[in-house]
């Protein structure tokens, strides 16, 4: 099923329902360049991969007007 044939509302009350800090997984396909600089600063940093990307995509979100209220996100 692609994402478009979910209704908005079935959306958002399944990352309502249960947890409200359970992340949703997800597989993110980087170029190999990117990918190793991700590593690298992961690395240098002590920083998860996982959670840079995280903010990434909430300032990605902000930028367009599409970041959910605190609530629902993380």
């Amino acid at each position: 099923m692609h994402p478009a044939d979910i209704a908005p509302d079935s959306l958002e009350s399944s990352a309502v329902e249960g947890n409200p800090n359970r992340l949703e997984p997800m597989l993110v396909r980087l170029p190999p360049a990117l990918a190793a600089e991700l590593r690298n600063l992961a690395r240098k940093t002590r920083v998860r991969q996982s959670d840079y990307l995280r903010e990434a995509v909430a300032d990605l979100l902000a930028k367009y007007g599409h970041l959910p209220d605190q609530r629902s996100a993380m």
